[in-house]
């Protein structure tokens, strides 16, 4: 079984926004979502999308009805949206 998964940005701005992200190296939602801003964060910063930073930490993230349990037991071609529409 491969450890990484697909999230993609569900989002007005962020829109198609992907990362894959280990399941090693995850325990929660929340430590998702902070890899998946902070992999965000760091290609904006490297583009100079210094406007864009400051929208993203205006942003909340989460995940609709998914739970850490469902991620970790999925199959590696299963995709998960992270949304920050409230």
């Amino acid at each position: 079984m491969k450890d990484k998964r697909k999230f993609i940005a569900s989002s007005e701005l962020f829109s198609d926004y992907t990362v894959d992200i280990s399941l090693y190296n995850v325990e929660s939602i929340d430590d998702i979502i902070k890899i998946f801003v902070q992999e965000l964060k760091e290609c904006l910063l490297k583009n100079n999308f210094t406007n864009l930073v400051k929208k993203l930490e205006e942003k909340n993230f989460h995940i609709h009805g998914i739970t850490i349990e469902t991620i970790l037991t999925s199959k590696e071609t299963d995709t998960f949206f992270i949304c920050d529409h409230p």
